[in-house]
């Protein structure tokens, strides 16, 4: 009976600390978002406005900021896309650069990017960029309980010169990612 009792105790003790570690990770990769973000956004209110990046890797908030300004340009938020039609960037699966894949792409996102990663390990390296559907009622009845925790990402390589919006839905959250709070 001692026996047991030592277990469950002892269980409890590294569960609690395990979940404690969690949180305070939690913690600190927000509040790394925080710090990281913050000071960007004040420089740039509109994130076209921003430097481009020269031959050099890009750190996290440039990144942020060029896929912001990436789904401006190519026509997903409530802003018009850019004026030269030749610019905007194509999806791998379905183009939809012509007037009907534009109407689909129309305020499908918010402008404003939700959260972020970086990954080492795809195409030497990248960052993935998060971004929430605007919820349209349309939107919400298709995907439910769902509609929380999926949208779309912007792929950048670590340069910030090629950049593309990833064909299917993508979770906004994993235990790699880094929420933005502004």
């Amino acid at each position: 009976m001692f026996a047991v009792l030592t277990f469950f105790i002892g269980l409890g003790a590294v569960g609690i600390w395990y979940f404690s570690n969690i949180e305070s990770a939690s913690r600190k990769n927000l509040s790394e978002a925080i710090s990281i973000v913050t000071p960007v956004k004040s420089t740039f209110e509109n994130p076209c406005d921003g430097p481009r990046p020269s031959n050099r890797e890009i750190e996290a908030e440039e990144a942020v900021y060029l896929a912001e300004c990436f789904i401006i340009q190519n026509g997903y938020t409530d802003l018009p896309p850019i004026d030269d039609k030749s610019k905007l960037t194509p999806e791998n699966l379905f183009p939809g650069t012509d007037e009907e894949g534009m109407k689909m792409r129309r305020d499908s996102l918010e402008r404003i990017a939700y959260s972020y990663e970086r990954d080492n390990e795809l195409y030497g390296g990248r960052w993935i960029v998060m971004f929430r559907y605007k919820p349209h009622p349309e939107v919400v009845r298709f995907y439910g309980d769902s509609f929380d925790h999926i949208g779309r990402a912007v792929i950048i390589d670590f340069y910030g010169k090629r950049l593309r919006v990833q064909h299917s839905d993508y979770l906004l959250k994993s235990s790699e990612t880094i929420l933005i709070n502004r």
